[in-house]
């Protein structure tokens, strides 16, 4: 594989790869593993524009309960929409799933009308597991057609490898059933944040944990009180 000019050396993406892998599992909270391995993977990975976390809950429900950007969770939604999708295949098909470039894209027709709308233009997402056992799809999302490329799908395998692992140990210490609950209600009030605000998904995730701090509340809490009233607290 012929190297990019930009690419990292074997040496440097090896001090990536260890920041990554100690930075997660240095995080033990369920939300907060959540939110970093979304945040995580747009920083680290080149032209990437948003990223997803689907997890797969009880009953096989699919829910996406953390994100980098609006694009990424939109995208996630016009999915569950239509049933059809990139991320979907990679959840249910354990494989990983690329996309060029979506103009010129045959496949998941429906999905791929509304993906347009929201300006995506190429993506690649990874089977999200650990000890065999599939938990979701890491989702990256671009408004640049060929964004990633063997580079990309190399590196992201790998973070997607340790996303998973971290990623288990998390919802193993909190329980799915809850994890998955409390996750769905946390991105809900994050969205509602994220729009009332204009503020990206890390920062209305680091408000509401802000907010829950000096209110003295649970985090899940105030974000149920967030979505089922409309209101957000104010800061005092």
């Amino acid at each position: 594989m012929e190297q990019r000019a930009d690419e990292p050396t074997a040496a440097a993406l090896l001090e990536q790869l260890g920041d990554i892998a100690h930075r997660l599992s240095a995080s033990h909270d369920l939300d907060e593993t959540l939110q970093l391995i979304t945040d995580l993977g747009e920083g680290y990975l080149d032209g990437c524009d948003g990223v997803s976390l689907m997890l797969i809950g009880p009953r096989r429900t699919i829910t996406s309960p953390a994100y980098s950007s609006q694009v990424a969770y939109d995208s996630d939604q016009a999915q569950y929409k239509t049933d059809q999708g990139p991320c979907l295949d990679a959840l249910r098909e354990h494989q990983t799933v690329i996309i060029d470039d979506l103009e010129t894209e045959t496949r998941w027709p429906d999905y791929r009308e509304l993906a347009l709308k929201l300006g995506v233009r190429s993506m690649i997402s990874f089977r999200l597991f650990a000890h065999e056992d599939t938990m979701g799809a890491l989702d990256f999302y671009s408004a640049s057609p060929h964004a990633f490329d063997a580079y990309s799908q190399t590196f992201g395998q790998v973070f997607a490898s340790h996303a998973g692992v971290a990623l288990k140990a998390a919802i193993t210490e909190a329980g799915l059933a809850q994890a998955i609950h409390t996750r769905d209600v946390i991105g809900q009030a994050k969205g509602i944040l994220m729009e009332r605000h204009g503020v990206r998904a890390d920062a209305a995730f680091d408000q509401l944990r802000r907010l829950s701090q000096r209110h003295h509340r649970r985090l899940r809490d105030l974000a149920e009180d967030i979505v089922t009233t409309g209101e957000i607290p104010m800061p005092d």
